[in-house]
């Protein structure tokens, strides 16, 4: 957030040395064509030399500050991104947790069978599935985890699809 804050003022600064720079330049044009008549060898043609580098610049110092910019809303991407994925490990290794939990429970009720083959488990939640049970209701009735339940349920869908294509 405070990266997104620092990024922010940068990108109202480079904005707003651009309109001065904007402004600057239509003012000295205007004042460049109102005496462009009268003006004499020793008027502007000094000033316009003195003036014409400095704007050359101001023009390279604005690009390379909105090269930086651009740099650092990049690695703000970035770190929102690997932020993003480790609050999705945080939230699966909450939901492990919670699973273990749930199974220690039912192993302290004795209500566990802890020998159960992973075959039955899946023919477990298939049946389940096919009864009208949903992914949560399946994953508290046999304590393991929603993201479990969810998978043999979309690869006995794709399997089934996969029959009839055949």
């Amino acid at each position: 957030m405070i990266l997104s804050e620092a990024v922010g003022f940068w990108v109202v600064m480079q904005v707003v040395v651009d309109l001065l720079l904007i402004i600057f330049f239509i003012i000295f044009i205007r004042q460049f064509r109102a005496t462009k008549d009268k003006r004499s060898s020793s008027g502007l043609e000094p000033l316009h030399r003195v003036l014409e580098p400095l704007l050359k610049e101001a023009k390279k110092v604005a690009g390379q500050f909105e090269t930086q910019i651009k740099e650092k809303q990049r690695i703000i991407r970035r770190l929102n991104d690997h932020l993003d994925s480790r609050i999705i490990s945080l939230n699966l290794l909450l939901s492990r947790t919670e699973v273990c939990l749930a199974s220690h429970d039912k192993e302290s009720r004795g209500e566990s069978n802890p020998h159960r083959h992973v075959y039955d488990v899946q023919q477990e939640i298939i049946t389940l599935g096919e009864k009208g049970f949903g992914p949560q209701e399946i994953a508290k009735h046999m304590g393991i985890s929603k993201g479990e339940v969810t998978l043999v349920l979309e690869l006995k869908k794709k399997f089934e699809e996969m029959e009839r294509s055949n």
